[in-house]
Protein backbone atom coordinates (compact mmCIF):
# COMPACT_ATOMS: atom_id res chain seq x y z
CA UNK A 1 0.00 0.00 0.00
CA UNK A 2 2.93 2.75 1.16
CA UNK A 3 4.99 1.98 -1.93
CA UNK A 4 1.83 2.09 -4.17
CA UNK A 5 1.32 5.70 -3.05
CA UNK A 6 4.95 6.81 -3.04
CA UNK A 7 4.91 5.64 -6.81
CA UNK A 8 1.48 7.70 -7.88
CA UNK A 9 3.65 10.75 -6.70
CA UNK A 10 7.23 9.71 -8.43
CA UNK A 11 8.05 13.39 -8.56
CA UNK A 12 7.87 13.69 -4.65
CA UNK A 13 10.62 10.64 -5.18
CA UNK A 14 13.03 12.85 -7.16
CA UNK A 15 11.87 16.40 -5.27
CA UNK A 16 13.95 14.52 -2.22
CA UNK A 17 17.77 14.49 -3.90
CA UNK A 18 17.40 17.34 -6.10
CA UNK A 19 16.51 19.67 -2.77
CA UNK A 20 19.49 17.59 -0.41
CA UNK A 21 21.65 18.47 -3.85
CA UNK A 22 20.54 22.44 -2.96
CA UNK A 23 20.98 22.34 0.53
CA UNK A 24 24.48 20.30 0.21
CA UNK A 25 25.88 23.63 -2.38
CA UNK A 26 24.72 25.99 0.67
CA UNK A 27 27.16 23.91 3.03
CA UNK A 28 30.42 22.43 0.78
CA UNK A 29 32.19 23.80 -2.06
CA UNK A 30 33.19 20.93 -4.77
CA UNK A 31 34.85 21.17 -7.90
CA UNK A 32 32.12 21.91 -10.11
CA UNK A 33 33.96 19.47 -13.26
CA UNK A 34 34.30 16.55 -10.77
CA UNK A 35 30.26 16.80 -10.16
CA UNK A 36 29.33 16.86 -13.82
CA UNK A 37 32.23 13.87 -14.21
CA UNK A 38 30.24 11.91 -11.29
CA UNK A 39 26.86 13.33 -12.38
CA UNK A 40 27.35 11.20 -15.89
CA UNK A 41 28.92 8.04 -14.25
CA UNK A 42 25.41 8.10 -12.25
CA UNK A 43 23.63 8.45 -14.65
CA UNK A 44 25.56 5.71 -16.75
CA UNK A 45 25.33 3.09 -14.13
CA UNK A 46 21.58 3.84 -13.38
CA UNK A 47 21.62 3.48 -16.96
CA UNK A 48 23.34 -0.12 -16.91
CA UNK A 49 22.31 -1.97 -13.69
CA UNK A 50 20.11 -4.73 -13.74
CA UNK A 51 18.86 -4.63 -10.24
CA UNK A 52 15.71 -2.16 -9.61
CA UNK A 53 16.80 -1.11 -5.97
CA UNK A 54 20.44 -0.10 -7.25
CA UNK A 55 19.17 1.78 -10.20
CA UNK A 56 16.84 3.97 -8.04
CA UNK A 57 19.80 4.68 -6.03
CA UNK A 58 21.92 6.07 -8.87
CA UNK A 59 19.28 8.02 -10.24
CA UNK A 60 19.20 9.36 -6.46
CA UNK A 61 22.69 10.25 -6.60
CA UNK A 62 22.48 11.71 -9.99
CA UNK A 63 19.51 14.04 -8.59
CA UNK A 64 21.58 14.91 -5.75
CA UNK A 65 24.47 15.67 -8.29
CA UNK A 66 22.25 17.67 -10.38
CA UNK A 67 20.71 19.66 -7.37
CA UNK A 68 23.97 21.01 -6.23
CA UNK A 69 24.74 22.40 -9.61
CA UNK A 70 21.37 24.34 -10.50
CA UNK A 71 22.31 25.49 -7.38
CA UNK A 72 25.96 26.70 -8.17
CA UNK A 73 24.68 27.80 -11.59
CA UNK A 74 21.73 29.65 -10.33
CA UNK A 75 22.80 31.81 -7.64
CA UNK A 76 22.82 35.31 -8.28
CA UNK A 77 25.63 37.17 -7.92
CA UNK A 78 26.73 40.56 -8.20
CA UNK A 79 28.43 41.96 -11.68
CA UNK A 80 29.58 44.80 -10.33
CA UNK A 81 32.10 45.51 -7.35
CA UNK A 82 30.46 46.21 -3.92
CA UNK A 83 31.52 49.34 -1.82
CA UNK A 84 33.21 51.08 -5.00
CA UNK A 85 31.75 54.52 -5.99
CA UNK A 86 30.48 53.61 -9.67
CA UNK A 87 28.15 55.38 -12.23
CA UNK A 88 24.50 53.20 -12.18
CA UNK A 89 21.76 53.03 -14.46
CA UNK A 90 19.00 51.91 -12.26
CA UNK A 91 15.14 51.21 -13.28
CA UNK A 92 12.48 51.09 -10.21
CA UNK A 93 10.39 48.50 -10.57
CA UNK A 94 8.50 48.05 -7.70
CA UNK A 95 5.88 50.64 -5.77
CA UNK A 96 7.93 52.53 -3.22
CA UNK A 97 6.77 51.08 0.48
CA UNK A 98 6.79 54.12 3.00
CA UNK A 99 9.17 53.59 6.36
CA UNK A 100 10.58 55.76 9.03
CA UNK A 101 12.13 58.52 6.90
CA UNK A 102 12.50 56.96 3.45
CA UNK A 103 10.94 54.90 1.25
CA UNK A 104 11.83 51.34 0.17
CA UNK A 105 11.56 49.73 -3.82
CA UNK A 106 12.79 47.26 -5.50
CA UNK A 107 15.43 48.54 -8.42
CA UNK A 108 17.41 46.61 -11.36
CA UNK A 109 21.01 47.65 -12.15
CA UNK A 110 20.90 47.57 -15.88
CA UNK A 111 24.81 48.94 -16.36
CA UNK A 112 27.47 50.88 -14.14
CA UNK A 113 30.70 52.12 -14.92
CA UNK A 114 33.86 52.83 -12.92
CA UNK A 115 36.16 54.80 -15.45
CA UNK A 116 34.82 55.63 -19.26
CA UNK A 117 33.34 52.19 -20.35
CA UNK A 118 29.86 51.26 -19.74
CA UNK A 119 29.74 47.40 -18.58
CA UNK A 120 26.48 45.80 -18.98
CA UNK A 121 24.07 44.14 -15.58
CA UNK A 122 21.40 42.70 -14.75
CA UNK A 123 21.28 43.13 -10.81
CA UNK A 124 18.33 43.34 -8.65
CA UNK A 125 19.07 45.90 -5.46
CA UNK A 126 16.83 46.97 -2.71
CA UNK A 127 16.74 50.88 -3.05
CA UNK A 128 16.23 53.40 -0.17
CA UNK A 129 14.47 56.53 -1.20
CA UNK A 130 15.27 59.72 0.09
CA UNK A 131 13.59 62.02 -2.98
CA UNK A 132 10.20 61.81 -3.30
CA UNK A 133 10.07 62.09 -6.66
CA UNK A 134 11.72 58.45 -7.95
CA UNK A 135 8.42 56.49 -8.06
CA UNK A 136 7.84 52.98 -10.19
CA UNK A 137 9.17 52.56 -13.85
CA UNK A 138 11.43 55.43 -13.28
CA UNK A 139 14.74 55.52 -14.98
CA UNK A 140 17.38 57.43 -12.82
CA UNK A 141 21.23 57.35 -13.17
CA UNK A 142 23.02 57.69 -9.68
CA UNK A 143 26.53 58.11 -8.64
CA UNK A 144 26.84 56.21 -5.73
CA UNK A 145 28.08 52.24 -4.60
CA UNK A 146 25.98 48.82 -4.20
CA UNK A 147 26.11 47.62 -0.07
CA UNK A 148 26.54 44.16 0.57
CA UNK A 149 24.37 44.56 3.93
CA UNK A 150 21.09 45.18 3.33
CA UNK A 151 19.80 45.34 7.07
CA UNK A 152 20.73 45.16 10.05
CA UNK A 153 19.42 42.38 11.15
CA UNK A 154 21.05 39.22 9.45
CA UNK A 155 17.81 37.26 9.19
CA UNK A 156 16.24 39.38 7.39
CA UNK A 157 19.16 40.41 4.81
CA UNK A 158 19.48 36.59 4.15
CA UNK A 159 15.83 36.54 3.59
CA UNK A 160 16.70 39.39 0.73
CA UNK A 161 18.99 37.62 -0.72
CA UNK A 162 17.20 34.64 -1.12
CA UNK A 163 14.90 36.31 -3.05
CA UNK A 164 17.35 37.38 -5.69
CA UNK A 165 18.75 40.55 -4.14
CA UNK A 166 22.08 41.59 -4.50
CA UNK A 167 22.45 44.32 -2.33
CA UNK A 168 21.24 47.78 -1.59
CA UNK A 169 21.82 50.98 -3.37
CA UNK A 170 20.56 54.32 -1.38
CA UNK A 171 19.00 57.45 -4.20
CA UNK A 172 18.78 60.85 -2.21
CA UNK A 173 21.39 63.85 -3.88
CA UNK A 174 23.70 61.50 -5.88
CA UNK A 175 21.19 61.98 -8.64
CA UNK A 176 22.74 62.91 -11.99
CA UNK A 177 19.79 62.11 -14.67
CA UNK A 178 16.15 60.75 -13.93
CA UNK A 179 13.93 59.73 -16.82
CA UNK A 180 10.07 59.65 -14.96
CA UNK A 181 7.61 56.99 -16.60
CA UNK A 182 4.28 56.45 -16.54
CA UNK A 183 4.73 52.95 -15.44
CA UNK A 184 1.71 50.85 -16.84
CA UNK A 185 2.15 47.28 -16.30
CA UNK A 186 -0.91 45.25 -15.22
CA UNK A 187 -0.31 45.57 -11.31
CA UNK A 188 0.66 48.94 -11.38
CA UNK A 189 -2.56 49.61 -13.02
CA UNK A 190 -4.79 47.46 -10.43
CA UNK A 191 -3.32 49.26 -7.55
CA UNK A 192 -4.25 52.98 -9.18
CA UNK A 193 -7.58 51.42 -10.01
CA UNK A 194 -8.67 50.41 -6.30
CA UNK A 195 -7.01 53.61 -5.15
CA UNK A 196 -9.94 55.33 -7.28
CA UNK A 197 -12.53 53.86 -5.05
CA UNK A 198 -10.45 53.88 -1.20
CA UNK A 199 -13.22 55.11 1.06
CA UNK A 200 -11.18 54.20 4.30
CA UNK A 201 -7.26 54.13 4.19
CA UNK A 202 -7.14 51.29 6.50
CA UNK A 203 -9.53 49.44 4.74
CA UNK A 204 -8.15 49.84 1.46
CA UNK A 205 -4.71 49.28 2.48
CA UNK A 206 -5.85 45.86 3.33
CA UNK A 207 -7.60 45.20 0.21
CA UNK A 208 -4.84 46.43 -2.01
CA UNK A 209 -2.53 44.03 0.05
CA UNK A 210 -5.01 40.78 -0.85
CA UNK A 211 -5.97 41.86 -4.26
CA UNK A 212 -2.71 43.46 -5.99
CA UNK A 213 0.36 42.31 -3.64
CA UNK A 214 0.97 45.64 -2.84
CA UNK A 215 1.85 46.38 0.67
CA UNK A 216 3.37 49.94 0.52
CA UNK A 217 0.37 51.54 1.86
CA UNK A 218 0.05 49.36 4.95
CA UNK A 219 0.29 51.27 8.18
CA UNK A 220 2.85 49.97 10.69
CA UNK A 221 0.40 49.30 13.89
CA UNK A 222 -1.88 47.23 11.37
CA UNK A 223 1.28 45.09 9.91
CA UNK A 224 2.49 44.11 13.57
CA UNK A 225 -1.39 43.18 14.63
CA UNK A 226 -1.57 40.79 11.62
CA UNK A 227 1.91 39.11 12.29
CA UNK A 228 1.42 38.70 15.93
CA UNK A 229 -1.73 36.79 15.35
CA UNK A 230 -0.24 34.57 12.83
CA UNK A 231 -2.65 36.01 9.91
CA UNK A 232 0.22 37.78 7.66
CA UNK A 233 -0.20 35.33 5.13
CA UNK A 234 -3.65 36.60 4.20
CA UNK A 235 -1.30 40.16 3.18
CA UNK A 236 0.67 38.46 0.95
CA UNK A 237 -1.62 37.03 -2.04
CA UNK A 238 -0.90 33.38 -2.35
CA UNK A 239 -2.72 30.16 -3.01
CA UNK A 240 -5.08 30.84 -0.47
CA UNK A 241 -6.37 34.20 -2.68
CA UNK A 242 -6.19 32.12 -6.13
CA UNK A 243 -8.01 29.27 -4.93
CA UNK A 244 -10.46 32.61 -3.88
CA UNK A 245 -10.02 33.14 -7.89
CA UNK A 246 -10.60 29.72 -8.58
CA UNK A 247 -14.09 29.08 -6.68
CA UNK A 248 -15.44 32.29 -7.90
CA UNK A 249 -14.65 31.68 -11.28
CA UNK A 250 -15.99 28.10 -12.03
CA UNK A 251 -19.00 29.16 -9.77
CA UNK A 252 -19.47 31.83 -12.50
CA UNK A 253 -18.98 29.09 -15.26
CA UNK A 254 -21.47 26.32 -14.47
CA UNK A 255 -23.81 26.95 -16.87
CA UNK A 256 -20.99 26.56 -19.36
CA UNK A 257 -20.52 23.01 -18.52
CA UNK A 258 -23.89 21.93 -19.38
CA UNK A 259 -23.03 22.53 -23.18
CA UNK A 260 -21.06 19.85 -24.92
CA UNK A 261 -17.49 20.01 -24.15
CA UNK A 262 -18.24 23.66 -22.28
CA UNK A 263 -16.11 21.92 -19.31
CA UNK A 264 -12.97 22.47 -21.67
CA UNK A 265 -14.29 26.10 -22.57
CA UNK A 266 -14.26 26.80 -18.86
CA UNK A 267 -11.25 25.12 -17.52
CA UNK A 268 -9.48 26.98 -20.35
CA UNK A 269 -10.66 30.28 -19.28
CA UNK A 270 -10.37 29.53 -15.69
CA UNK A 271 -6.52 28.68 -16.67
CA UNK A 272 -6.66 32.29 -18.02
CA UNK A 273 -8.40 33.77 -15.15
CA UNK A 274 -5.85 32.45 -12.48
CA UNK A 275 -2.78 33.79 -14.53
CA UNK A 276 -4.30 37.10 -15.50
CA UNK A 277 -4.75 37.28 -11.41
CA UNK A 278 -1.08 36.43 -10.69
CA UNK A 279 0.36 39.01 -13.09
CA UNK A 280 -2.40 41.79 -11.55
CA UNK A 281 -1.01 40.95 -8.39
CA UNK A 282 3.10 40.66 -9.14
CA UNK A 283 3.84 37.62 -9.74
CA UNK A 284 5.12 36.86 -6.27
CA UNK A 285 7.13 33.07 -5.68
CA UNK A 286 3.86 32.19 -3.90
CA UNK A 287 1.69 33.14 -6.40
CA UNK A 288 3.60 31.92 -9.18
CA UNK A 289 3.87 28.55 -6.95
CA UNK A 290 0.09 28.32 -6.73
CA UNK A 291 -0.88 29.55 -10.47
CA UNK A 292 1.38 26.58 -11.49
CA UNK A 293 0.20 23.67 -9.17
CA UNK A 294 -3.74 25.10 -9.90
CA UNK A 295 -3.02 25.67 -13.50
CA UNK A 296 -1.64 21.67 -13.86
CA UNK A 297 -4.70 20.38 -12.06
CA UNK A 298 -7.06 21.88 -14.70
CA UNK A 299 -5.13 20.29 -17.10
CA UNK A 300 -5.37 17.27 -15.53
CA UNK A 301 -9.37 18.11 -15.66
CA UNK A 302 -9.33 18.99 -19.22
CA UNK A 303 -7.39 16.01 -20.42
CA UNK A 304 -9.92 13.38 -18.11
CA UNK A 305 -6.63 12.26 -16.59
CA UNK A 306 -6.79 11.23 -13.13
CA UNK A 307 -4.20 13.74 -11.08
CA UNK A 308 -2.14 13.38 -7.68
CA UNK A 309 -2.67 16.38 -6.13
CA UNK A 310 0.96 15.61 -4.26
CA UNK A 311 2.69 15.08 -7.63
CA UNK A 312 1.42 18.20 -9.20
CA UNK A 313 2.92 20.00 -5.65
CA UNK A 314 5.80 18.00 -6.45
CA UNK A 315 6.07 19.08 -9.72
CA UNK A 316 5.51 23.29 -9.12
CA UNK A 317 8.21 23.19 -6.73
CA UNK A 318 10.75 21.12 -8.64
CA UNK A 319 10.35 23.83 -11.41
CA UNK A 320 10.49 26.46 -8.92
CA UNK A 321 13.71 25.15 -7.79
CA UNK A 322 15.21 24.85 -10.90
CA UNK A 323 14.20 28.16 -11.77
CA UNK A 324 15.55 29.73 -9.01
CA UNK A 325 17.39 27.68 -6.13
CA UNK A 326 17.53 30.11 -3.32
CA UNK A 327 13.53 29.96 -2.63
CA UNK A 328 14.29 27.37 -0.83
CA UNK A 329 15.49 29.58 1.82
CA UNK A 330 12.83 32.12 1.40
CA UNK A 331 10.41 32.02 4.30
CA UNK A 332 7.13 32.73 2.50
CA UNK A 333 8.23 29.92 -0.24
CA UNK A 334 8.90 27.67 2.40
CA UNK A 335 5.16 28.86 4.24
CA UNK A 336 3.39 28.42 1.15
CA UNK A 337 4.80 24.73 0.24
CA UNK A 338 4.65 23.19 4.00
CA UNK A 339 0.64 24.92 4.34
CA UNK A 340 -0.43 23.74 1.02
CA UNK A 341 1.35 19.99 1.83
CA UNK A 342 -0.39 20.06 5.12
CA UNK A 343 -3.41 20.32 3.63
CA UNK A 344 -2.89 17.53 1.24
CA UNK A 345 -1.90 15.49 3.09
CA UNK A 346 -3.90 15.64 6.04
CA UNK A 347 -6.08 18.67 5.47
CA UNK A 348 -8.17 17.35 2.02
CA UNK A 349 -9.01 13.26 3.97
CA UNK A 350 -10.48 15.15 7.36
CA UNK A 351 -12.27 17.07 4.97
CA UNK A 352 -13.52 14.07 2.98
CA UNK A 353 -14.65 12.60 6.25
CA UNK A 354 -17.19 15.45 6.84
CA UNK A 355 -20.57 14.63 6.91
CA UNK A 356 -24.05 16.89 7.61
CA UNK A 357 -25.77 20.03 6.00
CA UNK A 358 -23.48 22.05 3.51
CA UNK A 359 -23.26 24.53 6.10
CA UNK A 360 -21.98 22.36 8.94
CA UNK A 361 -19.68 21.27 6.29
CA UNK A 362 -18.54 24.55 5.27
CA UNK A 363 -17.90 26.11 8.59
CA UNK A 364 -15.50 22.52 9.70
CA UNK A 365 -13.61 22.40 6.47
CA UNK A 366 -12.56 25.94 6.80
CA UNK A 367 -11.61 24.91 10.40
CA UNK A 368 -10.13 21.90 9.27
CA UNK A 369 -8.27 23.58 6.51
CA UNK A 370 -6.29 26.74 9.20
CA UNK A 371 -5.78 24.07 11.44
CA UNK A 372 -3.62 21.52 9.38
CA UNK A 373 -2.12 24.38 7.88
CA UNK A 374 -1.17 26.10 10.61
CA UNK A 375 0.19 23.40 12.49
CA UNK A 376 2.34 22.17 9.17
CA UNK A 377 4.36 26.10 9.09
CA UNK A 378 4.74 26.05 13.00
CA UNK A 379 8.09 25.05 13.12
CA UNK A 380 9.42 27.19 10.43
CA UNK A 381 7.34 29.90 12.23
CA UNK A 382 8.74 29.44 15.59
CA UNK A 383 12.08 28.96 14.50
CA UNK A 384 12.38 31.73 12.19
CA UNK A 385 10.02 34.53 14.31
CA UNK A 386 10.58 32.95 17.86
CA UNK A 387 6.99 33.23 18.56
CA UNK A 388 3.88 30.08 17.90
CA UNK A 389 0.80 32.30 16.59
CA UNK A 390 -2.28 30.44 18.29
CA UNK A 391 -4.64 33.30 17.91
CA UNK A 392 -4.42 32.11 14.09
CA UNK A 393 -6.15 28.75 14.59
CA UNK A 394 -8.63 30.09 16.13
CA UNK A 395 -10.10 33.00 14.41
CA UNK A 396 -9.08 31.52 11.43
CA UNK A 397 -12.97 30.46 10.26
CA UNK A 398 -14.78 33.77 10.74
CA UNK A 399 -11.08 35.66 8.87
CA UNK A 400 -11.34 33.20 5.58
CA UNK A 401 -14.91 34.46 5.45
CA UNK A 402 -14.33 38.50 5.15
CA UNK A 403 -11.04 37.11 3.05
CA UNK A 404 -13.59 35.61 0.54
CA UNK A 405 -15.48 38.62 0.47
CA UNK A 406 -12.42 41.20 -0.07
CA UNK A 407 -10.48 38.48 -2.58
CA UNK A 408 -13.93 38.36 -4.86
CA UNK A 409 -15.14 41.41 -4.77
CA UNK A 410 -11.45 43.29 -5.54
CA UNK A 411 -11.36 40.92 -8.41
CA UNK A 412 -14.83 42.48 -9.88
CA UNK A 413 -13.78 45.81 -8.96
CA UNK A 414 -10.64 45.37 -11.09
CA UNK A 415 -12.49 43.60 -13.96
CA UNK A 416 -15.84 45.48 -14.31
CA UNK A 417 -16.21 49.16 -15.43
CA UNK A 418 -16.50 51.82 -13.39
CA UNK A 419 -20.09 52.23 -12.75
CA UNK A 420 -20.80 48.76 -12.16
CA UNK A 421 -17.99 48.18 -10.11
CA UNK A 422 -18.98 50.69 -7.27
CA UNK A 423 -21.25 48.17 -5.22
CA UNK A 424 -17.85 45.37 -5.37
CA UNK A 425 -15.50 47.82 -4.34
CA UNK A 426 -17.71 49.06 -1.31
CA UNK A 427 -18.08 45.38 -0.89
CA UNK A 428 -14.43 44.31 -0.79
CA UNK A 429 -13.22 47.65 1.59
CA UNK A 430 -16.22 46.18 4.05
CA UNK A 431 -14.60 42.73 3.87
CA UNK A 432 -11.14 44.48 4.85
CA UNK A 433 -12.72 46.65 7.23
CA UNK A 434 -14.27 43.73 9.29
CA UNK A 435 -11.27 41.68 9.17
CA UNK A 436 -8.99 44.51 10.10
CA UNK A 437 -11.80 44.85 13.01
CA UNK A 438 -11.45 41.21 14.29
CA UNK A 439 -7.25 41.22 13.91
CA UNK A 440 -6.62 44.52 15.64
CA UNK A 441 -9.09 43.56 18.40
CA UNK A 442 -7.26 39.90 18.84
CA UNK A 443 -3.62 42.18 19.23
CA UNK A 444 -5.00 44.15 21.35
CA UNK A 445 -6.56 41.41 24.04
CA UNK A 446 -3.03 40.01 24.21
CA UNK A 447 -4.60 36.75 22.25
CA UNK A 448 -1.81 36.57 19.56
CA UNK A 449 0.60 33.63 20.55
CA UNK A 450 3.20 32.42 22.85
CA UNK A 451 6.88 33.15 22.97
CA UNK A 452 9.35 30.58 21.62
CA UNK A 453 11.79 30.07 19.38
CA UNK A 454 12.27 26.22 18.29
CA UNK A 455 16.01 24.69 17.32
CA UNK A 456 16.87 23.89 14.19
CA UNK A 457 17.08 20.55 15.15
CA UNK A 458 13.58 20.40 16.79
CA UNK A 459 12.32 21.82 13.07
CA UNK A 460 13.90 18.79 11.69
CA UNK A 461 12.20 15.98 13.45
CA UNK A 462 8.93 17.76 14.20
CA UNK A 463 8.82 17.75 10.17
CA UNK A 464 10.35 14.21 10.73
CA UNK A 465 7.65 13.19 12.94
CA UNK A 466 5.21 14.82 10.45
CA UNK A 467 6.47 12.63 7.53
CA UNK A 468 6.40 9.39 9.90
CA UNK A 469 2.75 9.94 10.42
CA UNK A 470 2.10 10.32 6.98
CA UNK A 471 3.69 7.42 5.96
CA UNK A 472 1.77 5.66 8.45
CA UNK A 473 -1.30 6.19 7.10
CA UNK A 474 -0.29 6.29 3.45
CA UNK A 475 0.47 2.55 4.60
CA UNK A 476 -3.16 1.56 6.21
CA UNK A 477 -5.02 -0.60 4.00
CA UNK A 478 -8.45 1.15 4.46
CA UNK A 479 -11.26 -1.56 3.27
CA UNK A 480 -14.36 -0.33 1.46
CA UNK A 481 -17.47 -1.15 3.27
CA UNK A 482 -20.59 -1.07 1.43
CA UNK A 483 -23.74 -0.79 3.40
CA UNK A 484 -26.86 -2.52 2.08
CA UNK A 485 -30.56 -0.80 2.94
CA UNK A 486 -32.43 -3.49 5.13
CA UNK A 487 -36.13 -3.88 3.51
CA UNK A 488 -38.44 -5.51 5.72
CA UNK A 489 -41.55 -7.62 4.02
CA UNK A 490 -44.26 -7.39 5.24
CA UNK A 491 -46.11 -10.03 4.65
Amino acid sequence: MLWRRLVSAPMLLVLLPFVTGILLASSFTLPVLGVVVALCVAVALGWLTQSRRMSWGYVAVALLLFGYLVAEYRTPRASMPYNSVVEMDIVVSGIPAQREGYRVAEGRVIGWREDDEWSRADDKVQLWLRNDTIGNGDRVVVYGRVRERMSRFEGYDKLLRNRGYIGGVSIESNILDVTHTEYSSLNHRAVRRLVRYATDSLSHATAEAMVTGSRHAMPKQLREAYSQTGLSHLLAVSGLHLGIVLLVVMAMLMPLRLLHRGHRIANVVVIAALWLFAVMSGLSPSVVRAAIMLTMLQLARLTSSVSNSVNILAVTLFVMLLYRPSYLYDISFQLSALAVAGILLWGQPLVRRIGGPWSVKAVASTLIIGVVATLWTLPVVSYTFGNLPLAGVVITPVVMLFAYIVVAGGLFALLLPYPVALPFAALCEWGARMQNTVVLWAAECGFTGVEYRISGVGVVLCYALFALITLVLWSVNRKKVITLPKYVDDI
